[in-house]
């Protein structure tokens, strides 16, 4: 196993070498969507009101996971797709074991939670397509076809997150190619002026937050 992960390790540093300068926009992005991923993970255990057993239960739990995973690594005749399910295997494993030590109530508290940010999703992306629709000035036309690629990422994003039989790891590369499918798409319906107008506008935000950072006191 540990010749995959090094392949894998390669593979990434070379991605890394090939680009002349990072994409400021795409940091920002992927800053901003880490930190709501965490915020909510973070809010939503919270509002389960878990017990002290509850939370040492989840400890022993998490820890018998990653021990798991560590002794997988470690196989060394062993291939990466086999490496891959045993994995997903072990990832749903844990999710079963936290769903089961939590209360009716709790269980329902995170139904209810998942609900609600699917929800904010949706408004989040109806907020940017009007943010879009008057800065880039998009026809009716241009904001119903866009409009019909959101749906169809939202889809597929689901599909991906509820596919118990993907690893985490396999998750992401498939988020990542959704993302920049969607991406082509969009690109395909806009004017190249406004692709352009686009791309300026995301370098600006992502400056305005880097500056941000970079004036933060230490």
């Amino acid at each position: 196993m540990k010749k995959y992960l090094f392949v894998l390790s390669a593979l990434a540093i070379i991605s890394l070498s090939t680009s002349a300068q990072p994409d400021s926009a795409a940091i920002h992005r992927g800053h901003i969507m880490r930190k709501g991923t965490h915020t909510y993970h973070k809010h939503t255990m919270a509002n389960l009101n878990l017990t002290d057993e509850q939370k040492q239960q989840a400890k022993t739990i998490n820890q018998d996971y990653h021990n798991k995973v560590t002794a997988l690594e470690k196989e060394d005749n062993i291939t990466l797709k086999d490496y891959r399910a045993q994995k997903a295997a072990l990832e749903k494993e844990r999710r079963d074991k936290f769903h089961a030590l939590q209360t009716p109530e709790q269980k329902n508290k995170m139904a209810e939670s998942k609900k609600k940010q699917h929800e904010r999703m949706k408004m989040m992306a109806q907020k940017r397509m009007e943010k879009m629709k008057t800065n880039l000035s998009l026809s009716d036309e241009q904001v119903m076809k866009i409009k019909e690629q959101q749906q169809s990422m939202l889809q597929q994003e689901k599909a991906i997150k509820e596919d118990t039989t993907l690893s985490r790891e396999q998750k992401r590369e498939q988020f990542l190619t959704l993302h920049k499918t969607y991406k082509d798409n969009v690109n395909s319906i806009l004017t190249p002026e406004q692709i352009k107008k686009r791309e300026e506008l995301r370098n600006e935000r992502a400056n305005e937050w880097k500056n941000k950072q970079d004036n933060k006191p230490s």
